[in-house]
C-alpha cells in the first residue's frame, strides 16, 4: 500500500506539473519534483513562479515601485525576494497566477505583514513571512483557487478568522503558526481559522490561544488529510464543522462532500480552555439528515487524557457525522508520532527564518509550559494586549550586481557569473530546480539530486523534521 501510494503521489505531480510546462521552457525540469524541497502533499506539485522574472523587495512600502504588492500584482511568473526587513503597514493581494514570494530572503529580522494578506490567484507559493493584521478581515484568506502551497508563515490578531484558506484545490498548508485571534467590536470571535479544500494536505502546524475553529473546516470541503499538527489553549472549541454542503457553493461543479483524516495531532488545553471541552478533538457540525461529513480520527495525543488518546473515537463529539473504519488514501507526508510532532513544531513553526520575532518566540514557550502571559487566560481581544509589532531590524543586503536575485558571493563560489542575469532562470546541474531555486532552498546548484524520489524531498533550509 505504502509503494501504491507514492506512486499515486508521483503521478499526481507528473499530472500537475505537465499542465504547467510551458512557464519556463528553459529549465528542463522533471515533472515529478515539488514546489521545493520538504514540500508535501496536494500542494507539492504547485510550480508557484518558477523560471518567472525575479522582482526584488526593496521598500516596506504598502504600494507603488519597489513594494511587495507591485511584485504581487505583476502578470508574469515571478519569484520574489526581498532586499529590506520590517513590517509592511498596508494590506496585499496576490492577484495574478504563478508566483512564488521567498521570505526567507530578507535580511535582518524578517518581513511582517500588518494588514491582510489575500490569495486571489492560482499556483501560489508562499514562504517565511508574518500576516499580522490590525483590521477587519483574514489575516491570511483566499478561496476559489487551486495549486497553493503556505509554508513557515505566522499569521495572528485577526477579528475574523487569522488563517482561512477554503474551497480551493490541491492545497498545502505546514510548518505554520495560526495564533492569538482578536475579538470584534462586540466581543464575539476570536477564531483560528476556516480550513477545507478539495485534495489538500495540513500537517505540522500550530493553533495556540484561539477561542474557537482550530480549526473549522468548511462545508463541502472534499478530501482532506490533516496530521502531525499541534493545538494548544483553545477555549470553547478545538476544531468543528464539516458538513456535507455548503449552501451557495460556486465551485462547478460543487463538491458535494466532507472527508477529513485527523491523524496524529497533539491537544493539550491551556489556561482559556473550558472544563467540559479539554478533551475534545473534534465537533462534526451538520444541518441536518444528508449533511453528515465522513470522518477518521486515529494516532491522536490529547494531553492529560489517556483514554482519549487510547481510544480517539472518545474524543470526537455529537452524532452528526459518519465515521469512517479507516482513513482515505491520502498522499504521504513524513509523518511523525504526534508527541515527535509536537517537539518538532515548537522547534520549527511559523516564519523561524531569517529569525522568530519575539511574539512567537513568546508563543512557543507558552505552548511548552502551557501558561499564558497575556489577555484572559492567552485569548486576546486588541492586539495591545500583547504589546503590538515589534520593531524588526532590517540588515546589509548581500552584493547582487546583476540583479538576478542571487548574491554574488553565493554564484562565484557555484561557479556562476554574477554579472549574468539571465543565469538565474537556467538548471545548471538538470534536477528541476532552477538556479535561484537553488539559492533559496539553499541548495547546490552544481551537484544533481533526484528530487522526484520521496526521500530526497527533505527541507535543506532547516532540519524541519527534527532529526
Amino acid at each position: 500500500m505504502k509503494i501504491l501510494t507514492i506512486s499515486i503521489f508521483l503521478l499526481v505531480l507528473a499530472g500537475t506539473m505537465a499542465r504547467l510546462s510551458s512557464v519556463a521552457d528553459d529549465a528542463s525540469s522533471p515533472s515529478t519534483i515539488a514546489a521545493f524541497p520538504g514540500a508535501e502533499g496536494y500542494g507539492a506539485a504547485t510550480r508557484g513562479g518558477r523560471g518567472g522574472t525575479v522582482i526584488a523587495v526593496t521598500n516596506l512600502n504598502a504600494k507603488g515601485p519597489g513594494s511587495l504588492q507591485a511584485a504581487c500584482d505583476a502578470t508574469e511568473p515571478r519569484i520574489v525576494v526581498f532586499n529590506v526587513s520590517g513590517t509592511i503597514d498596508g494590506d496585499v493581494k496576490i492577484k495574478h497566477d504563478f508566483i512564488t514570494i521567498a521570505g526567507q530572503t530578507a535580511p535582518g529580522d524578517g518581513i511582517t505583514i500588518k494588514g491582510n494578506l489575500a490569495i486571489d490567484a492560482d499556483d501560489v507559493v508562499i514562504r517565511y513571512i508574518r500576516v499580522r493584521t490590525d483590521h477587519d478581515g483574514d489575516a491570511l484568506g483566499g478561496r476559489y483557487h487551486k495549486n497553493i502551497v503556505v509554508d513557515h508563515v505566522s499569521a495572528s490578531w485577526s477579528s475574523d478568522e487569522v488563517f482561512s484558506l477554503y474551497h480551493n484545490e490541491n492545497v498545502t498548508i505546514q510548518w505554520c503558526m495560526i495564533t492569538e485571534a482578536c475579538a470584534k467590536q462586540d466581543g464575539s470571535h476570536r477564531f483560528g481559522g476556516i480550513w477545507g479544500n478539495h485534495y489538500s494536505t495540513y500537517h505540522h502546524n500550530l493553533f495556540a490561544h484561539n477561542d474557537s475553529r482550530n480549526p473549522r473546516w468548511a462545508s463541502g470541503c472534499g478530501y482532506n488529510d490533516y496530521r502531525n499538527n499541534v493545538v494548544f489553549n483553545w477555549g470553547y472549541q478545538s476544531a468543528y464543522g464539516g458538513e456535507a454542503h455548503q449552501k451557495g457553493d460556486r465551485r462547478k461543479p460543487p463538491i458535494e462532500f466532507s472527508t477529513v483524516n485527523m491523524i496524529a495531532n497533539y491537544y493539550k488545553s491551556g489556561p482559556a480552555t473550558r472544563s467540559d471541552v479539554k478533551d475534545n478533538i473534534v465537533n462534526p457540525s451538520s444541518r441536518g439528515d444528508g449533511d453528515y461529513g465522513s470522518w477518521y480520527v486515529g494516532d491522536n495525543y490529547v494531553d492529560g487524557y489517556p483514554q482519549v488518546t487510547t481510544d480517539n473515537w472518545l474524543g470526537v463529539k455529537g452524532k452528526t457525522y459518519q465515521p469512517m473504519p479507516a482513513p482515505w488514501d491520502a498522499l504521504p507526508i513524513r509523518q511523525q508520532s504526534a508527541t515527535d510532532a509536537y517537539t518538532s513544531v515548537l522547534h520549527h513553526a511559523g516564519c523561524s527564518l531569517p529569525k522568530r520575532d519575539s511574539i512567537d518566540a513568546r508563543i512557543i514557550e507558552e505552548v511548552r509550559s502551557g501558561t499564558a502571559t497575556h489577555g484572559r487566560n492567552g485569548i486576546i481581544t486588541t492586539q495591545e494586549d500583547v504589546g503590538g509589532w515589534p520593531a524588526l531590524q532590517s540588515a546589509a543586503v548581500p552584493q547582487d550586481s546583476d540583479d538576478d536575485g542571487m548574491p554574488d558571493d553565493w554564484e562565484t563560489k557555484y561557479g556562476l557569473d554574477p554579472n549574468d542575469r539571465n543565469d538565474n532562470a537556467r538548471d545548471h546541474d538538470a534536477d528541476g530546480y532552477t538556479n535561484i531555486e537553488e539559492y533559496l532552498n539553499g541548495t547546490d546548484p552544481t551537484i544533481f539530486v533526484d528530487y522526484s524520489s520521496p526521500e530526497n524531498n527533505i527541507s535543506a533550509l532547516e532540519n524541519s523534521h527534527g532529526k
